[in-house]
């Protein structure tokens, strides 16, 4: 089934996601927005709408892109999988954004290389980087793909070591970082250590780090919380001097179905943890 999954997405992936692609889906998209943009919301989950992510991102980034103004029209794309089901994949295919996508699986990138085979046609540099990412490394890889512009967005999906790949970050300083977080770690202040073991495909449940460790962490780096998706699992970060609220651990954790997934005090105890 797998193998069938990946053959149609990546012959006909353009072909799947043709209502995803049409301007009409753009325009749905602009117009249900569009008056959310007149006034602060209560919580930035409530811009979520999508496009081609799951749950809501695509509609908060446009959101937040709105009131932001001048951010530059590229991303970095780390951990992007197909390139399709990414926080990214609405920016480029209907705003025209040039980005990277990196990921280290050939397969998947190779779907994402078919679905934009026709962006350079248009005059949108996407690039594809087979890599797997590290805190060494990874300031590497984006001097080469960035060569020192800024970047608008920055999202981080790796399914563990988010956290220590993004405070290795130096060469850029994105105005909205979209990354992932540990929400049934639920308002302690750690994260799993960083190694290969801190990944969802070592350990479904020992991986990643806390919102309030996220929290910290972008602080440091000189961004502050602006909100999350509805799940809480997405953190969007804008930098400190913008006019968009701060949010707080609590309010991005205040969804019952995500305070019901918090881990048992005695998962904590069995496992070794960096206190952030």
């Amino acid at each position: 089934m797998q193998a069938l999954k990946y053959f149609i997405k990546r012959n006909f992936g353009n072909w799947v996601y043709r209502y995803q692609k049409a301007v009409a889906r753009k325009m749905e998209m602009e117009q249900c927005l569009e008056k959310l943009s007149a006034k602060p919301l209560n919580n930035l989950s409530d811009a979520s709408y999508d496009v081609f992510t799951y749950h809501g991102e695509d509609g908060i980034l446009f959101y937040l892109l709105h009131q932001l103004k001048n951010v530059p029209a590229t991303f970095v794309d780390i951990g992007s999988g197909d390139c399709i089901k990414s926080n990214c994949a609405n920016l480029a295919i209907h705003f025209g954004w040039s980005g990277v996508f990196i990921d280290m699986n050939k397969k998947q990138l190779a779907i994402g290389k078919s679905f934009y085979k026709n962006s350079s046609k248009k005059g949108i540099a996407i690039h594809f980087v087979e890599a797997e990412v590290t805190a060494g490394n990874i300031n590497q890889l984006l001097q080469v793909y960035t060569a020192g512009k800024r970047t608008g967005v920055l999202s981080i999906d790796i399914d563990g070591n988010d956290y220590w790949i993004w405070k290795a970050i130096e060469v850029i300083q994105p105005e909205i970082v979209l990354i992932e977080a540990k929400v049934e770690f639920g308002y302690k202040s750690m994260a799993v250590p960083y190694g290969k073991q801190n990944h969802h495909s070592a350990d479904s449940k020992y991986n990643g780090a806390s919102i309030e460790a996220m929290r910290k962490l972008g602080k440091e780096k000189g961004y502050k919380l602006a909100g999350a998706n509805k799940q809480g699992y997405n953190l969007f970060f804008v930098k400190q001097d913008c006019h968009i609220p701060e949010a707080t651990t609590a309010s991005v954790l205040s969804d019952p179905e995500t305070v019901s997934s918090f881990y048992p005090e005695a998962f904590f105890a069995a496992h070794k943890f960096e206190i952030i």
